[in-house]
């Protein structure tokens, strides 16, 4: 007889499936009373769940690309402070420079923020915001580089517009001139008004401002910021 049949024989009030169980362990016990110990262990089995991506990329070929935060971002173009165009006729090159002049010379008693030069010819006149603009009515300026002037408008610099942020050439097609300005006599300078003054001299008009150290200087055919 087997000595697996005692086992295996069913006995009364036992479950059916329990035959099966008590077989495996018999087996097993028989085996290893061989010497058969290189039975493996049964490997359990592991399920991991893994989530799908949220939004697959675009695949190589697709034609579709992501672009970069930066490739939508609107900028400012710099404001140019280092340009040097016609003759300079004894103007400034430098903010320590024009400043040192603009200190030495005496303010005008009757001249504000606003003002012409003795010939009329360069009219100044200061913003709200404490900007300040000189504009000349002869010898308009030919752009030192070719993004200065827009297309679609004027070709040449008529006016420079002075901020904390520098001095910029504008090819303007309007005018600040009322014709009511007072005239700053050669020598003098604006009275102080905030971060900005001006010098009126024979060779032209001076501006700083001392919050951003920038300014320009303007004549006819000429102009020099810094």
């Amino acid at each position: 007889m087997s000595p697996l049949r005692p086992l295996l024989r069913h006995r009364p009030g036992m479950p059916r499936g329990a035959v099966v169980v008590l077989a495996a362990v018999a087996v097993a016990g028989v085996l290893a009373a061989c010497g058969a110990t290189d039975i493996p262990t049964p490997r359990r089995t592991v399920t991991v769940m893994v989530d799908p991506p949220s939004s697959p990329g675009p695949t190589a070929g697709s034609g579709t690309a992501t672009p970069s935060p930066s490739a939508s971002a609107t900028t400012t173009p710099p404001v140019p402070t280092a340009l040097s165009v016609g003759r300079h006729r004894g103007a400034p090159t430098s903010f320590d420079e024009a400043r040192g002049r603009v200190d030495a010379a005496a303010p005008a008693a009757s001249v504000g923020a606003d003002f012409r030069s003795p010939t009329g010819n360069i009219v100044c006149r200061r913003g709200s915001d404490s900007t300040v603009a000189c504009e000349v009515q002869q010898g308009r300026i030919d752009p030192p580089l070719p993004t200065i002037c827009p297309p679609g408008g004027a070709k040449d610099v008529g006016r420079i517009e002075l901020g904390p942020a520098g001095a910029r050439p504008v090819c303007n097609t309007d005018t600040i001139r009322t014709g009511s300005e007072p005239v700053l006599g050669y020598g003098s300078r604006t009275q102080p008004s905030g971060t900005t003054a001006c010098l009126s001299e024979t060779t032209g008009v001076t501006c700083i401002d001392e919050a951003g150290r920038h300014g320009f200087f303007l004549a006819r055919n000429t102009f020099v910021t810094f």
